[in-house]
């Protein structure tokens, strides 16, 4: 075991992508995502991270506030990230398609799937969330039953995620178990380009697969005592590094946060 300072190292969190642009935003928005778990005594935790919707005519793409920033620096922010195994998320809305890149030590996957169409219902509830007028809608997507608040004065179809397809911009949604919750606390109007992600060293499977080997793999119960309990041995050189009394390591060739003890992994697709 290799000890090494944060400072020096090359902690990278952003997802390599190929630099092949297919749209510019019109604005960025950014949102609050909790997910209520427990950690490995039981004890119940909410995890927490910052995501930036880059939202244009074309594509949208959901990332990491972190990743957006191209801020690479250690941080509990950054353990959260990893610990959650949140999805960059790619939806070309003129093709119909979504790309999801995801980060799951010691490799990095990548899905292409047909983008889905939530069947929403529309209410007459109304409510205030950020300053802006929302209205309320339920739907189902991947298996989750999802509350949706809405907001026409950003006309935009656009969502966290993988959410979408409704009069306005998405402000806030959760699923019907309280467990996942997407809460807009931002907009900017900023022009960014939106590139196609991907890399050809990245494992490439299906949804489906992918969602499979994360129940059986994440969804072990020794995976929150033992995180890297399912990784074959000398896959990966670590380096220990101690961030505000917490330890916790990192492949050094992978660049990958690897977890001494991980919470309960709750899935935001069930089927």
């Amino acid at each position: 075991m290799k000890k090494i300072l944060v400072t020096m190292m090359a902690l990278v969190l952003t997802i390599a992508a190929r630099a092949e642009k297919i749209d510019s935003t019109q604005f960025v928005a950014f949102y609050n995502y909790t997910i209520q778990t427990q950690d490995d005594e039981g004890r119940n935790v909410t995890d927490s991270l910052r995501l930036a919707l880059l939202v244009g005519t074309r594509a949208t793409y959901c990332t990491t506030v972190l990743s957006y920033n191209k801020d690479g620096r250690a941080s509990q922010e950054m353990l959260d990230a990893f610990s959650m195994h949140f999805q960059n998320v790619l939806t070309d809305v003129e093709k119909s398609s979504v790309v999801a890149v995801e980060p799951i030590y010691p490799y990095r996957y990548e899905t292409h799937e047909p983008m889905a169409k939530v069947d929403w219902t529309l209410t007459e509830d109304t409510l205030t969330i950020s300053g802006l007028p929302c209205h309320r809608a339920t739907g189902k997507l991947y298996g989750k039953q999802w509350t949706a608040w809405y907001t026409e004065e950003m006309p935009s179809s656009a969502g966290p995620w993988k959410l979408r397809g409704l009069p306005g911009l998405i402000i806030k949604a959760e699923d019907s178990e309280g467990i996942h919750c997407f809460t807009l606390y931002e907009t900017k109007n900023e022009v960014r380009d939106i590139n196609m992600i991907g890399n050809p060293e990245y494992q490439k499977l299906s949804r489906k697969k992918l969602m499979a080997f994360k129940k059986k793999t994440l969804g072990n119960p020794r995976y929150v005592k033992e995180p890297t309990y399912y990784v074959p041995a000398g896959a990966d050189d670590v380096g220990e590094i101690n961030l505000n009394g917490t330890t916790f390591y990192v492949g050094m060739n992978s660049h990958m946060m690897i977890l001494q003890k991980s919470h309960v992994y709750k899935p935001l697709e069930l089927e």
